[in-house]
């Protein structure tokens, strides 16, 4: 399994894209610089208000497939 760290800040009217249709995947580089493409889906339970904000690890399995997200902040 591999890890990385990413922080995120996404405001509402940004993640709302993924309700009108308009957006799937939150395009993000890694701090130890990979840049990775997840499915906006996967960040709805960290969803507030104001958005998607903080420092998440992802963990994925040995064919790279998400197995993991969790909030660390």
């Amino acid at each position: 399994m591999s890890t990385i760290i990413i922080d995120v800040a996404l405001a509402a009217h940004r993640y709302q894209k993924l309700y009108q249709g308009r957006a799937q995947h939150l395009l993000v580089q890694s701090r130890d610089g990979r840049k990775v493409r997840l499915p906006l889906v996967n960040f709805r339970s960290f969803l507030t208000h104001e958005g998607v904000y903080g420092t998440f690890m992802i963990t994925f399995d040995s064919n790279n497939k998400l197995q993991n997200i969790k909030k660390m902040n």
